[in-house]
């Protein structure tokens, strides 16, 4: 008996180039207004504000543009797991569940794909330094280290959580 996972074709979700455009945009519109806060402060509010926004939106704004382009797949799934532009390469042997998750923080609320692993601390002893660096922000809201951000795929969460069970027929998940 052939398995069937193993003849389908890796789903290739490419990268969104219009949302990572309009949001670099965005970073590079908030690294000016932080420079200009440096060069024109009136207040320390003013000059904290601008010395915070320079290094991280202009941090942001670098890393927008290398994806751009890089111009890699934003997302590849196989018959032997995941790899994600930011988290790596993750196996499905390593994952427990994949599912839809909506969060609300100070008012906004955010959709994204959360992979649930087995052993988060395995994982993140070979993630991306990145990934390393967001663990604990994860960890105080509530979730692990590998999440998928709505506004980086090209399709709704939902067809990929469709393509996942496909894959891997185990996982599907659901919305939570």
């Amino acid at each position: 008996m052939i398995n069937e996972t193993t003849s389908l074709s890796p789903t290739v979700y490419a990268q969104a180039r219009r949302k990572t455009v309009l949001l670099l945009l965005g970073a590079v519109a908030f690294t000016v207004v932080g420079a200009l806060l440096l060069w024109q402060h009136d207040t320390l509010k003013g000059l904290i504000g601008g010395a915070l926004a320079v290094p991280f939106f202009g941090a942001a704004a670098v890393l927008l543009a290398v994806r751009l382009v890089r111009n890699r797949p934003e997302l590849v799934l196989d018959a032997h797991g995941l790899e994600h532009v930011q988290l790596g390469r993750i196996a499905w042997t390593e994952v427990t569940a994949v599912r839809v998750r909506t969060m609300t923080v100070r008012g906004s609320t955010q959709r994204m794909i959360e992979v649930v692993l087995a052993d988060p601390a395995a994982y993140l002893a070979r993630a991306p330094r990145l990934v390393r660096a967001g663990a604990g922000l994860n960890r105080s809201l509530g979730c692990g280290p590998a999440n998928i951000a709505a506004n980086t795929l090209p399709v709704p969460l939902e067809e990929v959580l469709a393509a996942v069970h496909r894959h891997h027929p185990r996982l599907g998940g659901s919305a939570g």
